[in-house]
């Protein structure tokens, strides 16, 4: 009877001692936590991600999820809900994801060669999948995640023919498997457009469909009118990411930059002194807005022509630069170096009034802007500035 007694004890005390512990984890648990568990099978080597709370500069090393022998436990903090892309070492055993062409200069840019998954506070998130030729892996364990696992399972392995056909293309030499494989790769394109679509429209709760819907958007890959139906049709529940926020700065800014409207409002201290600036200030003469980076190649390229149209027109002629994705001490220095004197803007890449790129609904780099001296958008381009440049030429010399 006294063995059982204290055997009852042991077993009382136990508890007792995991309860005590379970719930001092808790209280040492930070806020902010989020923990990512699972196994990529086939992964050898580990997975990198930039922090969104974080700075880098180009010589800083991203962060890791390490991954033992394809299986990972992991925690870290982070401040909101965001989309993180995680991707294997561009060196390492794993790299075969990333689709190289044939010259060895760089990579075809695929979705699938990464691990997608949305961190944030109290996020518990497991990873399952695999990597093969790309890295069909997905998160689950919240609604977030789970519905961007069940969007990247249509459009991963469409994404992944794709980029292999890409690939190919660049060591084949023979004209008629090159068209050919360009058949199936524009057949595969139609075929996950549609499938993607229709998972939107079947899934209005679903914020890894809003996301596919900006990016389709940004790519030009869906038309406005369709756009503008699918986000309709999206459940107001999820307003109050990012996500949707920018598939909505977007949506506005289609409509409020068409040809005859009002150029939208410009009022912002993002320019290189920091002074403000206000775009009404330009009235009374035609403006070229030009929207650029100097990581775009086409862009840098026409810049001196757009120094000396301005040049040459200075008299009725105003130039203002948008730029996306440098930072301000590059983009001093680089204006310095070249002698580049009109007024430089610079783009928040955030869900801010300060979201040019967003808000005029920007699609590609370089685009540009004619806006006539009342202030109404005259015409958008979109690529080089050749008819950007004549139509000016034409309206000047009016």
């Amino acid at each position: 009877m006294r063995n059982l007694k204290n055997k009852f004890i042991i077993v009382i005390l136990s508890v007792v001692f995991m309860a005590t512990s379970n719930a001092q984890q808790k209280e040492n648990k930070h806020p902010n936590q989020f923990t990512i568990k699972g196994e990529i099978k086939g992964l050898t080597g580990n997975l990198y991600f930039r922090h969104p709370d974080k700075e880098y500069t180009r010589e800083t090393p991203s962060d890791t999820l390490k991954f033992v022998n394809g299986k990972i436990q992991f925690s870290d903090t982070i401040s909101k809900l965001t989309l993180i892309r995680a991707y294997p070492d561009f060196q390492g055993p794993d790299k075969k994801v990333f689709k190289r062409p044939k010259d060895g200069r760089g990579y075809f840019p695929v979705k699938c060669a990464y691990l997608m998954f949305y961190a944030f506070p109290g996020a518990e998130i497991t990873i399952k999948g695999e990597l093969s030729d790309y890295v069909n892996a997905y998160p689950s364990g919240d609604k977030f995640n789970n519905s961007l696992a069940a969007v990247n399972k249509v459009t991963f392995p469409n994404y992944n023919k794709m980029g292999n056909l890409a690939v190919q293309n660049t060591y084949e030499t023979d004209s008629l498997i090159i068209k050919a494989n360009n058949v199936k790769a524009e057949e595969i394109f139609n075929k996950n457009s549609e499938e993607l679509i229709a998972h939107m429209k079947a899934n209005p709760n679903s914020l890894g469909a809003v996301f596919y819907l900006n990016d389709m958007m940004l790519r030009r890959q869906i038309d406005d009118e369709k756009a503008e139906e699918l986000f309709n049709d999206f459940s107001k529940d999820l307003a109050e990411y990012a996500d949707y926020k920018n598939v909505a700065s977007r949506i506005e800014g289609i409509k409020s930059t068409k040809e005859g409207f009002p150029v939208p409002s410009i009022k912002t201290t993002a320019t290189l002194n920091g002074k403000e600036f206000d775009i009404n200030s330009l009235r009374g003469k035609y403006v070229l807005i030009d929207f650029w980076g100097i990581w775009c190649g086409p862009c840098v390229a026409e810049m001196p022509q757009v120094k000396e149209f301005q040049e040459k027109h200075k008299e009725k002629l105003v130039v203002l630069g948008i730029n996306s994705g440098d930072s301000k001490e590059k983009i001093q220095a680089f204006v310095n170096k070249h002698g580049y004197e009109w007024k430089q803007l610079m783009s928040d890449e955030k869900n801010t009034p300060d979201n040019f790129v967003n808000r005029f609904n920007v699609q590609g780099f370089p685009t540009k802007f004619i806006i006539d001296p009342r202030g109404n958008i005259v015409k958008k381009y979109l690529g080089g500035g050749e008819e950007a440049f004549e139509l000016l030429e034409e309206l000047l010399n009016k």
